[in-house]
């Protein structure tokens, strides 16, 4: 069975702008007068773009535009998106949208006092199963075994596979407790894993 993945696509209107103009120097190729297609640029600029969004047709500047209203991403999954796996998407803190749009893709608006790399790594441990891998479930328990003769422990493994951890037998050591907070927002901004002792 292939590991369950997301991959993410940013949705936002400099995208949007950038395929307007782009399909209209394609359209005005043929044409070698370039005050011309200035002219017509300044013209195409004063009429209100419509564009197709995953939740329907708006003006590009209208403040009703979704884009102008949420940070929009597309997701794109290599499993079936079920009415259990869109209501665990619903659950997570910050999507305030959600679109499904077929078997493998769905659109997601996070709201913008969220920070999306946030509501991603809720999204993706929810929705993958992410669990470590054979190796570094082995690196983990040596160290482990290495350091839980110390009072405080702490061991911290990155997505990627990356393991760093800290140690001490003193409760207010500074640099352990800086340790310990920087894995805690590591952990809180890209995912990852921490292990500690009680």
């Amino acid at each position: 069975m292939l590991k369950k993945k997301i991959a993410w696509e940013r949705w936002d209107e400099d995208v949007i702008e950038q395929e307007i103009v782009d399909n209209f120097y394609d359209l005005s190729q043929e044409d070698d007068d370039e005050e011309a297609v200035e002219d017509a640029l300044a013209f195409l600029q004063k009429i209100p773009s419509l564009v197709t969004t995953p939740m329907g047709m708006y003006q590009l500047h209208d403040k009703m535009n979704i884009v102008n209203q949420f940070d929009c991403w597309m997701g794109y999954t290599n499993f079936d998106i079920t009415k259990s796996v869109q209501d665990a998407i619903e659950k997570i803190e910050g999507v305030e949208l959600l679109s499904v749009m077929t078997r493998y893709r769905f659109f997601l608006g996070v709201g913008k006092l969220f920070e999306f790399s946030s509501v991603r790594r809720l999204i993706e441990e929810s929705l993958c199963d992410l669990q470590l891998d054979e190796d570094t479930e082995e690196a983990v328990d040596i160290i482990r075994e290495d350091i839980s003769s110390d009072r405080y422990w702490a061991i911290f493994v990155t997505q990627a596979g990356e393991i760093s951890y800290a140690s001490t037998n003193s409760e207010s050591d500074e640099d352990y407790l800086n340790k310990l907070s920087y894995y805690i927002k590591r952990k809180k901004k890209n995912g990852g894993f921490i292990f500690q002792n009680e």
